[in-house]
């Protein structure tokens, strides 16, 4: 901070209201044992502060909280609420808004101030986890797109549901099949009405396959095409999310998507067989009474204890799936990071802790699904032990109501025919109830990707003016990475117009890199507005940005494909042009020493190209693309001086008089022809003039300390 923190110690009350806005309860007394405790935290501008807050805030049983001391002009409406030192006393900073600032000392008294009074006091800025209310429930955007693609298709649902309640139907007439043949064709040996009856059975069991056939038919097309409309709108919201807000594991986001499988099958599969099933269980119970009278009553008994239990059983594995599917994605992270980072393990020799961090998750994972499966044997155990003793008892009790008269023969075997299809369907539902836990946690992985801030916003209409001039206004722009209020660039004001050369120079983490993703329109703006035009770059058409700038990041990733493939990405220029760039860029030396010349295959990553080729295959991009606003970072920072000079030459004669070329580099003496510089410090810009009136001021102060 510029500005040191005021002395003054922190008040438990403020402390205390604040955790209250974030949801987290805390008596006085035990946050004035907890401040105590931590060493009563002040405001004096030692970072031991945080430190300070983070004990005392686990000790009140706060653990995961953010921390970050910031100033109060950093602070906007999103970042919530922090700690100010103002006039003296300890304030709680609750809102910022249309430069209006509200304090609150903690104990019920509140102070409206302008945000220009104190935008130069430092804030300490406190996050605790949310804590979630169960009033407000969180979308499901996952579920309802599988619940909209379910829709779109509800006669196929109609015909499947159909054809299980035929098939369920057709368990009926087996059973009165055996309740006739025991009391009717037994007794007398009526060997025509056997065959007759054999014979419409037959045809039922007929039309039982085709229905069944018919049935896995129109599931398939279901799954198959519910698969290739909900996969590829996630695929297509994934790629439509901000750059900024992207996930940092990449491999546990991979896993999230690929997750999506087992919902897809839960609604696909399973669970129109089971629900259309279930229903038949309480039919197939009154049938039962008609034909056998009480015995009925043992099929509802078992069939309420086994509910009972499934579901005990079943709350115990939704705990266990969940935290099973949280351990897989992490193991999937690591997978992937061991794998795309396997050459820095094995230079340092870090092969032995990715193993041990392995070893433990399949552990973990390991042990959570034995106690999954065991839960699970139980349950199932249990239904099946059930099943038997609802068989034993029937046939008990069936002996007594034979001998009793009020059932015969063909009434027992009849009930206890259609006695299996009762506890049947009630253990596939408890089945579907697991089944339902993994989808569940799946959709809500998903949801996580969905719910991520997208490029094209829904409630706005986005402009593609076809005249758009190529220039750049910066008006008060700030970027904050996260949700610390502590800002990576700060931009009062920066204009770029059509021809300029401009030179962004700069430490390492001055922001120089998070600039040029804002001019790009990969990074929105957290404040302020950055104009392409004069138009908001948050209101023109992602696609029409692109079309007018292009970026090159600093590193540059090629994809499985050919050497051609990779060059082209941007568009399908000629061969002439192609052979022309490749020749400028020195990259004809790549082309020639395989025999496949251009189409030579190139791996994930590009592998079989060094750093420096894939450098200039970026900028071999660009070159085809030919865009108006060229905005590189680090383009030569992995090529020897000779082509780099080369590059750089080639650059130059693409250029348009009136297109803006960006370049961030640690080597400016090697682009002689950017007239303009930029240095940037810890996010600002703290010097922006022409090339030659900086080194001449440069050269003058160097004389000047020479002379000292």
């Amino acid at each position: 901070m510029n500005q040191a923190i005021n002395s003054g110690l922190i008040d438990p009350g403020a402390v205390r209201l604040l955790l209250a806005k974030c949801g987290v309860r805390a008596e006085h007394d035990a946050v004035v044992d907890a401040l105590a405790t931590a060493g009563s935290p002040r405001f004096d501008g030692n970072r031991d502060v945080l430190r300070q807050l983070d004990v005392a805030l686990a000790s009140l049983g706060v653990a995961g909280a953010q921390y970050a001391v910031t100033k109060c002009g950093a602070m906007q409406a999103r970042h919530g609420v922090a700690l100010v030192w103002h006039a003296d006393r300890c304030w709680v900073l609750l809102e910022v808004e249309d430069g209006v600032a509200l304090l609150d000392s903690g104990a019920g008294e509140a102070l409206k101030v302008r945000t220009a009074e104190i935008e130069d006091l430092a804030a300490i800025w406190i996050k605790p986890r949310q804590l979630r209310s169960d009033s407000a429930r969180p979308s499901r955007p996952a579920l309802r797109l599988m619940l909209e693609g379910l829709t779109k298709r509800s006669g196929t649902i109609v015909e499947i549901a159909v054809a299980t309640f035929l098939t369920s139907l057709l368990a009926i007439g087996t059973s009165l099949f055996a309740l006739q043949v025991y009391d009717k064709v037994v007794p007398s040996f009526a060997y025509s009405t056997l065959w007759a009856l054999s014979g419409i059975v037959a045809i039922l069991v007929f039309f039982d396959f085709c229905l069944r056939v018919i049935r896995s038919y129109l599931l398939d097309r279901l799954s198959t095409r519910l698969d290739e409309e909900v996969s590829t709108e996630i695929f297509k919201a994934l790629g439509d999310v901000r750059l900024e807000a992207r996930p940092k594991a990449i491999g546990a986001l991979a896993a999230q998507i690929v997750g999506l499988d087992a919902a897809r099958a839960f609604f696909t599969s399973s669970v129109l067989f089971t629900i259309a099933e279930i229903p038949f269980a309480a039919l197939f119970i009154v049938v039962i009474g008609m034909l056998a009278g009480p015995i009925a009553y043992i099929y509802v008994v078992v069939a309420v204890f086994a509910i009972v239990v499934g579901v005990l059983a079943q709350m115990n594995v939704g705990r266990l799936s969940k935290q099973q599917l949280q351990n897989t994605y992490h193991r999937n992270g690591l997978l992937i990071e061991a794998i795309t980072g396997v050459e820095t393990i094995k230079a340092l020799g870090a092969g032995w802790k990715f193993t041990k961090s392995w070893r433990t998750l399949t552990e973990t994972i390991s042990s959570l699904s034995l106690k999954s499966r065991m839960t699970l044997a139980v349950a199932s155990s249990t239904a099946g032990a059930l099943s038997s003793l609802a068989y034993v008892s029937v046939i008990v009790f069936g002996v007594y109501q034979i001998e009793s008269g009020s059932l015969t023969v063909g009434g027992l075997i009849a009930a206890t025919v259609l006695g299996g299809r009762v506890v049947s369907p009630i253990a596939n539902g408890l089945n579907l109830l697991t089944q339902w836990h993994m989808a569940n946690q799946s959709l809500r992985a998903v949801d996580g990707v969905l719910s991520l801030p997208r490029e094209r916003r829904s409630d706005v209409e986005l402009l593609s003016p076809s005249n758009l001039e190529a220039s750049f206004l910066l008006e008060n722009v700030r970027f904050y990475f996260d949700e610390a209020p502590i800002p990576t660039i700060e931009i009062p004001a920066l204009t770029l117009s059509p021809g300029d050369r401009v030179l962004v120079v700069g430490a390492p983490g001055s922001g120089k890199s998070t600039l040029m993703r804002v001019l790009a329109g990969l990074y929105q703006p957290s404040a302020g507005r950055v104009l392409l035009g004069g138009v908001d770059i948050a209101m023109l058409d992602p696609e029409l940005i692109r079309s007018k700038v292009a970026f090159l990041p600093q590193e540059i990733h090629l994809f499985k494909g050919t050497l051609r493939e990779n060059l082209c990405l941007g568009g399908a220029p000629d061969d002439s042009a192609l052979v022309k760039v490749v020749g400028m860029l020195g990259l004809d030396a790549a082309v020639a020493e395989h025999p496949r010349g251009l189409d030579r295959p190139i791996s994930e990553g590009g592998g079989g190209l060094s750093v420096g080729q894939k450098q200039l295959c970026g900028v071999a991009r660009l070159l085809l693309r030919r865009p108006k606003i060229w905005l590189m970072d680090e383009p030569s920072s992995a090529l020897d001086a000779a082509t780099e000079k080369k590059m750089y030459a080639a650059i130059e004669a693409a250029l348009d008089p009136a297109d803006i070329l960006v370049i961030v580099t640690h080597r400016s003496a090697s682009v002689p022809f950017c007239e303009r510089v930029l240095v940037m410090q810890q996010g600002r810009i703290v010097i922006d003039e022409k090339r030659a009136d900086l080194n001449d001021r440069m050269r003058l102060q160097a004389r000047e300390a020479s002379t000292l």
